[in-house]
């Protein structure tokens, strides 16, 4: 029973450290496509093994995050708040200056930490907003895009979904309510004809988080209670990768062959 066990311990360990080696590649691939070099990335492992701190680097890294998680709050307030909407229930234009028709304004309504000059700047620099002739400012549309944002997003979303899985498998093992962590895989999917109904997860997908958003934020705590507050955050998202018809043929000849042995 101990050499079963000590085996198995050996097995799960070795599965962990491909299923890192896994991770890591896919971390690393991403990165060199988002234009950082093999020598950066060597420079932050020396750091990071020589035991060398970058605080002030990270903590300027979640003053941005936060900031741009606050603008997700600041486009809901601007979509659904009735004060800032017109007769049709558009969002109204709103002026870069004072006043109770401003981007001031909206921020404070939002009642987000980020100041409204940050607002502005971060605004400036989205496609998400409209900038008319005399600075004042519209929605596109409610999700706030900024470019050039992938590896701080892929690093927002990442750390959380790790998080997730952590607490899952904790809960799991202690009886408790776990986070939702769904997905489905099909392989071999015609992904040309599947466009349009990709169109119509996206469509499905937005009036949800849309829904969901306002739940939330209808459970925002006006005063600061450190027993009851904490954070939120639910993301949904859609993975496709085009493959060639020899990986499909040998995934679908890999995959017989483990039906097979386990029968």
């Amino acid at each position: 029973m101990d050499t079963m066990s000590k085996r198995d311990v050996r097995t799960s360990r070795l599965i962990n450290q491909q299923a890192a080696s896994v991770l890591l590649e896919a971390a690393f691939n991403f990165l060199r496509r988002s234009n950082l070099s093999d020598v950066w990335i060597k420079q932050y492992l020396s750091r990071k093994f020589s035991g060398r701190k970058s605080s002030a680097e990270v903590a300027q890294f979640r003053r941005l995050l936060s900031a741009y998680e606050d603008m997700g709050v600041v486009m809901s307030t601007w979509f659904v708040n009735p004060k800032y909407l017109d007769k049709s229930g558009n969002p109204r234009r709103l002026t870069s200056g004072r006043g109770p028709m401003s981007i001031a304004g909206l921020v404070r309504t939002a009642r987000v930490k980020t100041i409204s000059t940050m607002a502005l700047d971060l605004m400036r620099r989205s496609s998400s907003i409209q900038i008319d002739a005399d600075g004042s400012m519209v929605p596109l549309n409610r999700v706030f895009v900024l470019p050039g944002f992938e590896v701080p997003r892929a690093a927002l979303v990442i750390e959380r979904y790790l998080e997730t899985s952590s607490g899952n498998s904790i809960a799991h093992s202690v009886a408790k309510v776990s986070l939702l962590e769904r997905n489905c895989h099909v392989a071999g999917v015609n992904l040309r004809k599947f466009a349009p109904i990709l169109r119509d997860i996206k469509e499905r997908g937005a009036a949800f988080m849309d829904s969901v958003d306002g739940e939330i934020e209808s459970h925002r705590l006006k005063k600061t209670s450190r027993r009851e507050m904490g954070d939120v955050d639910v993301f949904v998202f859609a993975w496709a990768q085009r493959r060639t018809a020899n990986r499909f043929r040998r995934a679908t000849r890999n995959s017989r062959s483990q039906k097979l042995g386990r029968i």
